[in-house]
C-alpha cells in the first residue's frame, strides 16, 4: 500500500512498527484460514459424493414422513 508523504515517518516510530507487524500477522492468519476453508470444502464435497445415495434416500424418507403428517392433519 502506498502512503501519502504526510503519513511517512523516518525513522518509523515504535507504534508504526508494531502496527506493521500486526498487519503482517493478520494477513498470514487470513491466508491460513482461507487455506483451511479450502481443505474443509474439498473434504465435505468428497464426503457428499460418497454418501449421495444415502442422503437422497433419507431426503425421500423425510418427504414421505412430512406427507404422512400433512395427511393426518387433514383428516
Amino acid at each position: 500500500m502506498i502512503r501519502p508523504a504526510s503519513e511517512i515517518e523516518f525513522p518509523p516510530s515504535e507504534a508504526l512498527c508494531t502496527k506493521a507487524r500486526m498487519i503482517a500477522r493478520m494477513e498470514r492468519l487470513s491466508g491460513s484460514v482461507d487455506g483451511l476453508m479450502g481443505v474443509i470444502a474439498q473434504r465435505v464435497t468428497a464426503e457428499e459424493a460418497e454418501y449421495l445415495e444415502e442422503i437422497q434416500a433419507l431426503t425421500a424418507e423425510q418427504e414421505r414422513l412430512i406427507d404422512n403428517m400433512r395427511r393426518i392433519l387433514r383428516s
